[in-house]
């Protein structure tokens, strides 16, 4: 006959509960045991170290460096001036010639120009209302020219210029042409006929 295998097992539970309890204490013993040799071990090492590390090093200040002061300057040799002597004083007598130079100005009478004489009028008769243009007398135009000429030494009117107009274009030429038909006898200076500029106003009116 056959024994159950669960009466087995329920035999054998209570041999093996204590085993297990001593394999879990020497565990726990063993991790103690380690523990402490590392903890002492470590102390003992701590101390060992904290001698060294608290050992005070005494450095010795150096003293501070003097500032170096500048040289003295050097002694001024200059020499000083030599004193002063006024030289003596020395008189020349001038005995001899005198050799000055005296300006003399000479007054010379001014030259005087001999007198111009006029041009006269030769021919005939210097006037120009015989030109009068018909155009002005019939549009009315009328007024004053003062005309400018030159007289050669010949006598003749060699140029005429109109220097003042009348407002009106046909009786200034009108008029610098009469002008220039003119003759004269020529203006003379010292005996010798020149040429003179002149000037004359020529005149245009209606008369009734």
């Amino acid at each position: 006959m056959q024994t159950p295998e669960h009466d087995m097992r329920a035999f054998a539970t209570p041999v093996a509960a204590p085993r297990r309890f001593v394999s879990v204490g020497l565990v726990a013993l063993l991790h103690a045991v380690v523990i402490y040799a590392l903890a002492s071990g470590l102390a003992a090492q701590m101390i060992q170290k904290l001698p060294d590390e608290l050992k005070a090093e005494v450095v010795q200040e150096k003293p501070p460096e003097q500032e170096k002061l500048p040289p003295p300057p050097p002694p001024d040799l200059t020499k000083p001036p030599p004193p002063f002597v006024p030289p003596p004083d020395i008189t020349v007598a001038d005995t001899g010639p005198s050799n000055a130079i005296t300006a003399v100005q000479s007054h010379q009478a001014p030259v005087v120009a001999p007198q111009v004489s006029a041009p006269v009028p030769v021919g005939r008769k210097h006037e120009c209302m015989s030109g009068y243009p018909p155009v002005s007398r019939r549009l009315s135009e009328q007024g004053v020219v003062l005309v400018k000429y030159v007289i050669s030494d010949t006598g003749e009117v060699t140029s005429a210029n109109v220097e003042r107009s009348s407002g009106y274009s046909r009786l200034d030429e009108a008029a610098a042409q009469c002008v220039k038909d003119w003759r004269f006898k020529p203006a003379t200076q010292g005996g010798r006929p020149i040429a003179v500029s002149s000037e004359a106003n020529i005149r245009y009116t209606l008369t009734n």
